[in-house]
C-alpha cells in the first residue's frame, strides 16, 4: 500500500514467467480471514496445488466465494482506497508525534511511503533491544532493529507499526515510548561519563 504517487509495478509482472507472487488478505481486510494467494508460472500450478493440498486441504468455500463477489463486485478496490487515506492518516500522526516529544539527536524517523511500518532510528548509544524490552513492560510493542543484521551488530531503531491504533492510543504509546528512550538514552549517557579514560586508568595504575 503507498501512500504517495502510483504503486509501484510488481516483480512478477515484469516477468510472470520466472517470479513467485505471493499475497494475503490478512492484512488489508482482517486477520481472521486468513486467505492468501499465489500467482505462479504455468509450469508451477500443478506443483503448487500439490503442496497446498498437503498442508492443510483448503479454506472454507463460502469465505472464498464471498471474497471473490467481493473483489468482482469492485468493493475491495473500494475499501484499499479508504483504508489509505486512513492509514495516511495515522502515519502523518505518529511522525507528528515523535518529532515533538523526541528530539531529533535522539532519535528520528525514517518514514516510508508504503507499508504499514516505520524505522525509529536510534543514537547509537542507546541500546535499542533494551529500550523494547522497556517499552513491553509499559505495554507497547516495538521490535529492534539491530538483532536483524548478521552477528547482531547492526545500527539501532525500532520498528513501528501504525495499523489498527486510534489518536488516543497513538498520542499514550509515543509518550511511554518516548519515556523508555530518554531512560535507556540518560543510562547510556551515565555509563559513558563513569567510564574511565585511558589516561585516568592509567594514573590509577
Amino acid at each position: 500500500m503507498r501512500y504517495a504517487g502510483h504503486p509501484f509495478p510488481s516483480l512478477q509482472g515484469l516477468d510472470p514467467n520466472r517470479v513467485i507472487y505471493l499475497g494475503t488478505f490478512s492484512k488489508i481486510l482482517f486477520p481472521s480471514l486468513r486467505l492468501g494467494y499465489a500467482v505462479v508460472p504455468k509450469n508451477l500450478v500443478e506443483a503448487f496445488y500439490g503442496a497446498r493440498v498437503l498442508m492443510d486441504r483448503h479454506p472454507a468455500n463460502a469465505d472464498q466465494h464471498v471474497l471473490t463477489a467481493f473483489i468482482a463486485e469492485g468493493h475491495l478496490d473500494r475499501h484499499i482506497r479508504r483504508i489509505r487515506g486512513v492509514y495516511a492518516d495515522r502515519r502523518a500522526r505518529i511522525i507528528e508525534t515523535i518529532d515533538r516529544v523526541l528530539p531529533r539527536d535522539v532519535a528520528w524517523l525514517q518514514p516510508s511511503d508504503q507499508g504499514m511500518h516505520m524505522v525509529l532510528w536510534l543514537d547509537g548509544g542507546i541500546d535499542d533491544k533494551r529500550v523494547a524490552s522497556l517499552a513491553a513492560e509499559s505495554g507497547v510493542a516495538v521490535r529492534a532493529v539491530s538483532p536483524m543484521y548478521a552477528g547482531g551488530n547492526g545500527p539501532m531503531g525500532l520498528i513501528l507499526g501504525l495499523g489498527g491504533f486510534s489518536d488516543e492510543e497513538i498520542e499514550i504509546a509515543t509518550g511511554h515510548l518516548a519515556r523508555c528512550i530518554n531512560t535507556v538514552a540518560r543510562d547510556t549517557s551515565r555509563d559513558v561519563k563513569t567510564r574511565p579514560t585511558k589516561n585516568t586508568a592509567r594514573r590509577s595504575a
